[in-house]
C-alpha cells in the first residue's frame, strides 16, 4: 500500500560553495537557475556540509548570497537558505526567503527566535556529529527512534521558542552521520516518522550511499530517482534535489498510477 503526500514539492539544490561534492560552478547562476525554475522551493547553500567539510564565517556565506540577490530576484520560486548560523539566516529572511534549512536541528536558541520572529518556516535536520565528522563511524542503538527522539525534543523546542508546528519540517539527514544500511532503512520507514505530526523532506540526491560500481555523482541520476520514487511512495512530503525537472516528470507519474 503507497502513502503518496498529497502535495509533495520538490526542493531545488543552489550550491554556492565552490566545495560542493556535486558542484555546477562551470556554468553561470543564470543557467542554474533557469535549471531550478520548474522548482517549487529552492534551497540556496553557502557552505558546503559535504563529509569534511570546513566551515566558513557567516560574513562569507552573506557575501555570497549577496552576490546572487539580484538574480532571485527575478523569479516567483519560494527560496530556502541552508545554513546553521543565526546572522545568516536573518539576512537571508529580510530578503526575500521564508525557509530556513538548518543543519544542525534548531540547536540554537537564537535561530529559533529569528525564525519565529519572521514568522518563517524551518526545516530541522537531524545529524550525527559534524560534517567533519559525521561519517567517522556512525552508531546508533536503533536509528529510527533514536531520530523519532531527537525530532521530538527538536521540535518541542521550536514551538517554544515560537515557531508554529505547522512552519515545521523534519529531516532526517541522510547521509549526515549515517551508514548505507542506515540511510535505507530510513528511507522504508518514513511513515514512522511521519508519525510524529510533521512533513518530512528527504534529500538523497546523488549521495555516495548511492554509489553502483564505483560511479561518480554526476553518473548516479538513476539511482537518485529510484531512491526519490521509494521516498515519495513511502510519504517524503518535500524532496531535495539537484535535478529538478527529472523528479517533477516523476511525481507527475506517480501521482497518475497511485491515485488511480
Amino acid at each position: 500500500m503507497y502513502n503518496l503526500s498529497s502535495n509533495i514539492k520538490i526542493m531545488g539544490v543552489l550550491n554556492l560553495t565552490p566545495d560542493s561534492f556535486y558542484s555546477e560552478n562551470n556554468i553561470s547562476v543564470e543557467e542554474r537557475l533557469s535549471k531550478l525554475s520548474n522548482a517549487d522551493i529552492i534551497d540556496v547553500g553557502a557552505e558546503s556540509s559535504r563529509p569534511g567539510a570546513v566551515p566558513i564565517t557567516s560574513e562569507n556565506e552573506i557575501k555570497r548570497i549577496e552576490e546572487l540577490l539580484p538574480f532571485l530576484s527575478q523569479n516567483l520560486i519560494e527560496l530556502s537558505i541552508d545554513t546553521y548560523k543565526p546572522a545568516t539566516a536573518s539576512f537571508a529572511l529580510k530578503n526575500g526567503f521564508t525557509y530556513v534549512n538548518d543543519i544542525t536541528g534548531g540547536q540554537s536558541t537564537e535561530m529559533l527566535e529569528i525564525v519565529a520572529n519572521h514568522n518563517a518556516n524551518i526545516i530541522l535536520m537531524h545529524m550525527q556529529g559534524t560534517p567533519t565528522t559525521m561519517q567517522n563511524n556512525p552508531i546508533y542503538s536503533n536509528v529510527l527512534d533514536d531520530i523519532s527522539a531527537f525530532f521530538e525534543n527538536s521540535c518541542e523546542c521550536a514551538i517554544k521558542a515560537g515557531i508554529s508546528s505547522k512552519n515545521i519540517i523534519i529531516d532526517p539527514g541522510i547521509g549526515f552521520g549515517k551508514t548505507i544500511s542506515d540511510n535505507d532503512e530510513i528511507i522504508n520507514n518514513i511513515s514512522k516518522l511521519k508519525s510524529l505530526g510533521f512533513p518530512v523532506l528527504i534529500g538523497v540526491s546523488r549521495k555516495s550511499f548511492l554509489q553502483h560500481n564505483g560511479d561518480s555523482p554526476s553518473e548516479r541520476l538513476p539511482t537518485t530517482i529510484s531512491a526519490n520514487t521509494i521516498s515519495m511512495l513511502n510519504g517524503a512530503d518535500i524532496i531535495r534535489v539537484h535535478d529538478v525537472d527529472e523528479h517533477v516528470k516523476t511525481r507527475a507519474i506517480l501521482s497518475r498510477m497511485c491515485r488511480q
